[in-house]
């Protein structure tokens, strides 16, 4: 039985959203299913199918070209399952899709092919892991939304939408891989000043509210210390004090090293890092986004401040580097809920409804 995920490009390095497809694609495949990962080279169906032979000319020449020149598979950052096919396609037409039991767009902009696709590419579902108006115009995302493609959304906030919109929708909330990411040192043991959080130049990502509220925090307590970690280069005016890892290869450590953790995101569909963060022990301090609140409750198992006030989040550091109690008690609270999400109960109900 053969199953096709669209994606919207290429990603030489990590990202969330490709990782979600590629955990469900390894699955599938282990479980007997023939996948293929189809990448476009120009994934705007709007400026694709608005011209003509020439530039569709021009964009399989170009992609020739860099299919001779890069060796990029989604295998040279994650453990692809070796029976999973990848293609590179100059766009995502129906002639450059395999027919297929079932075809799965994982972004608006491929969400508008998966549309336009007769019934030889089989069922077509949309796995929707954010609301993309950072990626594209807010009329477009909503329109992807209103297509007539069965909608999977990973958590409540994204069905919540779904319904103001008029749209039936089903939550699959994403799985976390606890072999990859779990407690090697005791909670008690940590620094209880070390902070870790991820790093993005994307603005909706909040980092520079969260670098604010480690300086506002760090004037008010000389112990604390702070992790970032990223897949962007170090930024410039990073405070000396704050230690930077790019890319890195022994994240689980470093989650392991720390003794809370910060988001300071304006929005999200459901953030990896915070969880993994959780299974590693940490207590997480997030912004009360609908993204971060399928993790537990406020008090809990974490705690929330307000978007765009690093001065409430640098608060919440304090009162937890002061109060070891706390943080203990929510560090080991927020492990013990977030083990609900496994990637065994993700997959099962992403089957089912795969197969209805």
């Amino acid at each position: 039985m053969k199953v096709n995920f669209l994606l919207p490009g290429i990603s030489p390095v990590a990202i969330g959203g490709y990782k979600v497809v590629y955990e469900y694609a390894n699955k599938l495949s282990q479980d007997g299913f023939e996948v293929h990962i189809i990448y476009p080279l120009r994934a705007d169906y709007e400026k694709v199918t608005s011209k003509g032979f020439l530039y569709h000319l021009r964009l399989s020449i170009s992609l020739l070209f860099k299919r001779l020149t890069t060796n990029f598979s989604g295998k040279q950052w994650f453990a692809l399952h070796y029976n999973i096919a990848e293609h590179w396609v100059p766009f995502l037409s129906q002639k450059n899709i395999p027919d297929a039991y079932a075809t799965i767009a994982s972004a608006w902009q491929t969400a508008e092919w998966l549309n336009t696709y007769s019934s030889k590419k089989g069922k077509k579902f949309y796995l929707i892991q954010h609301f993309e108006d950072w990626n594209g115009p807010k009329n477009k995302v909503d329109a992807t939304w209103q297509m007539p493609l069965q909608k999977l959304v990973i958590s409540r906030w994204l069905q919540d939408y779904a319904t103001t919109l008029q749209q039936p929708s089903t939550i699959v909330n994403n799985g976390l891989d606890f072999d990859r990411f779990n407690i090697d040192n005791p909670i008690e043991k940590r620094d209880a000043c070390k902070i870790i959080m991820l790093y993005h130049h994307l603005i909706w990502k909040g980092s520079k509210d969260g670098i604010k509220a480690l300086e506002i925090a760090k004037e008010k307590n000389k112990d604390v210390q702070a992790i970032l970690f990223g897949n962007d280069a170090k930024p410039n005016d990073l405070p000396s004090w704050i230690e930077y890892h790019q890319s890195p290869k022994n994240l689980r450590e470093l989650y392991n090293s720390a003794s809370i953790f910060i988001s300071p995101s304006l929005g999200e569909g459901w953030a990896l890092p915070p969880a993994e963060a959780m299974q590693c022990g940490c207590a997480a301090i997030l912004t009360n986004i609908g993204g971060h609140k399928d993790y537990g409750e406020e008090d809990k198992e974490l705690l929330f401040v307000p978007v765009s006030e690093p001065q409430k989040m640098a608060e919440k550091i304090l009162e937890l580097c002061i109060n070891t109690q706390k943080r203990m008690a929510i560090a080991h609270a927020g492990h013990q809920n977030i083990k609900r999400f496994t990637w065994d109960n993700a997959y099962q109900k992403f089957k089912t409804i795969l197969l209805q």
